[in-house]
């Protein structure tokens, strides 16, 4: 559900390693901020196809179907690394949106995300953030009401702010939930020195000056270093980087999309992501509040989780400089937590 590119609109779908290919997806592109290119799609998605879904969707258990219109729309929302979102009808005033795998690649992201949702659905009445509502289900498709916003990339200084802190004490619940059976992403929650060729890879293609490279250099050597991960695995959302939140345009809860990535495994990893926000916020201590899996009051379990996120979110942020011009939301976001 990267929401990259776009000024006002909210989404669904990105695939599993998009940032490690430092290319997160995109699927609301403008002619204002170009990103990188998605690759060519092995499911091509056309209007044909959008009605051949519409005929096989199946509800999801409780959603009133008798109140939704049905309207495919002539063209797509816009169209990611792995999905495309088409416009397909409303349910009492509210757009409604197919997310329509274009790579078999995606049908297993699509399906895990639908799973992750299903579970935080039963808790979304407690979440500090609203999530994507998944409606029905179809042939490599998912039904989801568009969530009207603008990217967390694209808000003031004062916005990321508060934008961080809601998006700490969500990562804190979501990270205290009980973990549902899901494969593991190979790229998120694993150990920081599996991720050290793409790390290296990143920070030359960055061309960071000297000082910001050292800086870098640093805190992933820091992070790296710090005692792994060994406790249960938790719940991530994989993917929270500032492209994944949509703030509304009025009144109504910060969203956070895009659970294509979502995953078991080091909260670090989110962490790292969370930092991205807001870089000098004391957003950690807002998470640490808000999370109550077992081993989290212990210091020196924290400090090594802290070194963690921290070199996670330098890798990430590493990533989005190598994909996006500094003129660009997501490049100016890696940039700043470069530049700490």
């Amino acid at each position: 559900m990267s929401r990259t590119d776009e000024p006002s609109a909210a989404r669904a779908g990105s695939d599993a390693s998009a940032i490690e290919r430092a290319a997160p997806s995109s699927e609301h592109p403008t002619a204002a901020v170009a990103g990188p290119m998605p690759p060519p799609a092995d499911l091509p998605v056309d209007i044909a196809r959008v009605h051949r879904i519409s005929e096989r969707w199946v509800p999801e258990p409780g959603v009133p179907w008798e109140r939704c219109t049905w309207d495919v729309g002539a063209q797509s929302l816009g169209e990611g690394w792995d999905n495309v979102l088409w416009p397909v009808g409303e349910l009492d005033g509210q757009l409604l949106v197919a997310r329509v795998a274009r790579r078999a690649s995606a049908r297993a992201l699509l399906s895990r995300e639908v799973l992750v949702l299903r579970v935080l659905a039963t808790q979304a009445s407690e979440l500090t953030m609203q999530i994507p509502v998944p409606l029905a289900t179809g042939p490599d498709a998912v039904l989801i009401p568009w969530i009207h916003g603008t990217t967390a990339a694209a808000v003031s200084e004062d916005g990321r702010s508060v934008v961080a802190r809601a998006l700490a004490r969500m990562l804190g619940q979501v990270h205290s939930l009980p973990v549902p059976s899901i494969d593991r992403n190979p790229v998120r929650g694993v150990p920081l020195a599996g991720r050290a060729d793409a790390f290296a890879e990143d920070l030359r293609r960055a061309g960071l000056d000297p000082e910001r490279c050292r800086r870098a250099l640093a805190r992933w050597e820091q992070g790296v270093s710090a005692p792994v991960w060994h406790h249960h695995d938790r719940l991530l959302h994989g993917d929270p980087h500032p492209g994944n939140v949509v703030v509304p345009d009025g009144p109504g809860r910060i969203a956070l999309i895009d659970w294509g990535d979502a995953t078991t495994g080091d909260p670090a990893s989110d962490l790292g992501a969370l930092l991205l926000h807001d870089p000098w916020a004391d957003v950690l201590d807002d998470y640490r509040a808000a999370a109550s899996w077992p081993g989290l009051e212990d210091d020196e379990v924290w400090d090594a989780m802290t070194r963690r996120a921290r070199a996670w979110g330098t890798r990430v942020a590493l990533s989005l400089c190598g994909a996006y011009g500094p003129d660009h939301p997501l490049g100016r976001t890696g940039h700043r937590m470069l530049g700490i």
